[in-house]
């Protein structure tokens, strides 16, 4: 993944464990593993030979709108009379304690919470939650590693941990035997989640986690304000590099205090100029994408861009949440963000006449339309603590429970609490309450989840929008070639060298260096690392194809 993309930013953000760390654990550093380059994990063919959970899908709600070539299904309203799927209280009716993430304000705690207390009833025993924001995650996860203090369940993100499949065969437990194959049908919701989200699950030739599925959601494109575009005549998506900058141009200067960006729409610019997504696969062989030579063009257009002021002046410090705030105020019109962004928008006051599209990547040059890049289908995955051996399978059950699909009256309930207090029915459609909208951000949905279902509350025609945007551009995205593989220098020093031309390429944003010396940068990655994460990959592709 090349350094600007939305998930790598945030990987950029966020520290890995310390050598000290792993090392009090036992587990082995680069120059210890038994297998170079792959931090104990052992071979990409043991890993491509595991059996991986037969997928069962749901059959209990029929989507609306049902996807096809990786586009998500669709919900245009809440099915009525939510069937229960379950019919017994999950877990062992022990306490079960997690850690995950949060990207939202925390909620009350549970003395104060209704809907953490009502969980809990439902649930049958304490649920006991150690929420932390996730910029701080891979801190709070080392500090715990460290102090041997992880809980029975916890959070991690596969491609933020150093030496990761050494640190799951010490930390996690193997639930390769409750899970494989037929396995599965034991947990018929976690046996609902597809298959190419459980290879991020997969080290050492074992089943470590379970994934939270994403499918296409994580990848990015542009947005625009459809009603502030008609409003000013512009009813196309630009067809070329030069009708964006100008498209933008007009917007800026339609009105004052106003910009046309809130920041460069870099992933967007590296994928009209032909830049493939992270890595390039050709006869076996790797190139990075910072190779490719439409990075510097893609870098010059973002350049001009910030240099003729169509880019808010504050973009470069400002937080996702804060760009979302401008474009719901009309401070801009066009923001680069993931497909999963489009329904925060709507948490924010917005009139009736506030509306979102968004443009497919056009070729540079004009002509048709690039191809976006496709996320991985897993946000993160949910591991077992060894010490909790004993209770796998109830603990299985917990995650089982809490993936129930939507739809479900314990998906209703995972997510919109109890009626009348943490949600109102506008018609058969849950709307969050401000309490509702407070408590129930317990971020269960980072602990267990099931496939990604678009839906917005109430709000029919922006789930179609939502549908026919992905169906228009996600059967022809292009994947990572190295999705699912592991390289150990990837995951020791891949932020550390990616954040160096991070920094670069804002310094030429900006104009601070000029557009030449991304070369040089590109150099240097590669002698720092790059080229070494490269043989790694090629190496661990070698064995799949031959596998």
């Amino acid at each position: 993944m090349t350094p600007t993309s939305p998930v790598s930013r945030r990987r950029l953000l966020q520290g890995g464990l310390t050598a000290a760390a792993l090392s009090a654990l036992g587990v082995p550093t680069l120059t210890g593993c038994s297998n170079e380059g792959r931090g104990g994990g052992g071979s990409q063919a043991a890993n491509d030979a595991v059996r991986l959970p037969d997928y069962l899908p749901y059959q209990g709600v029929e989507p609306d709108l049902a996807g096809r070539d990786g586009v998500s299904d669709a919900m245009l309203a809440y099915p009525a009379d939510p069937v229960r799927a379950t019919d017994t209280a999950p877990g062992d009716g022990r306490p079960v304690s997690v850690l995950t993430i949060s990207n939202t304000p925390l909620p009350p705690a549970l003395d104060n919470n209704t809907f953490w207390q009502a969980l809990n009833e439902r649930l049958g025993f304490e649920l006991s939650v150690s929420l932390v924001p996730s910029g701080d995650f891979d801190e709070r996860f080392q500090t715990a590693v460290a102090g041997s203090q992880l809980p029975d369940v916890f959070s991690l993100f596969t491609g933020s941990i150093p030496s990761l499949p050494a640190l799951l065969q010490s930390e996690a437990v193997d639930l390769t035997p409750l899970l494989a194959g037929s396995a599965a049908a034991n947990y018929p919701f976690l046996a609902n989640i597809p298959t190419e989200s459980w290879r991020s699950t997969v080290f050492g030739g074992k089943i470590y986690g379970v994934p939270i599925p994403r499918g296409p959601q994580s990848s990015a494109m542009l947005y625009a304000r459809a009603d502030l575009m008609e409003g000013r005549g512009i009813t196309a998506a630009p067809g070329s590099l030069q009708e964006l900058h100008d498209l933008c141009t007009e917007v800026t200067a339609s009105a004052g205090n106003t910009w046309a960006l809130g920041g460069v729409p870099l992933q967007v610019l590296r994928q009209m100029h032909g830049v493939p997504n992270a890595w390039s696969e050709q006869g076996g062989t790797l190139t990075s994408a910072n190779e490719a030579e439409g990075q510097q063009d893609a870098l010059e257009a973002g350049r001009r861009l910030v240099a003729d002021g169509l880019v808010h002046p504050d973009a470069f410090g400002a937080p996702g949440t804060q760009r979302k705030t401008w474009l719901v105020n009309g401070s801009i019109s066009l923001m680069e963000d993931t497909f999963s962004a489009w329904p925060d928008f709507y948490t924010f006051p917005i009139g009736e006449e506030f509306r979102l599209t968004v443009y497919p990547p056009a070729l540079a040059g004009g002509g048709g339309t690039a191809p976006i890049w496709l996320a991985g289908p897993t946000h993160n995955i949910t591991a077992i603590n060894l010490r909790a051996a004993d209770r796998a399978e109830a603990l299985l059950g917990v995650l089982d429970h809490l993936a129930a699909p939507f739809g479900t009256a314990e998906h209703l309930f995972k997510n919109y609490g109890l009626p009348g207090e943490h949600h109102e029915l506008d018609g058969t459609d849950p709307v969050l309450t401000e309490r509702g909208r407070s408590e129930t951000q317990l971020g269960l949905k980072y602990i267990a989840e099931g496939p990604w279902t678009t839906y917005q509350a109430g709000r029919p025609e922006v789930v179609q929008a939502r549908f026919d945007a992905q169906t228009a551009v996600v059967p022809g995205a292009l994947r990572n070639p190295v999705l699912g593989l592991y390289s150990e220098t990837a995951s020791r020093r891949g932020s550390q060298i990616g954040s160096v031309l991070g920094n670069l390429e804002a310094d030429i944003l900006q104009g601070r260096r000029p557009v030449s010396a991304w070369a040089e940068g590109v150099a240097t990655w590669k002698k720092n690392g790059g080229d070494t994460i490269r043989d790694e990959y090629q190496q661990a592709l070698q064995e799949r194809v031959g596998g």
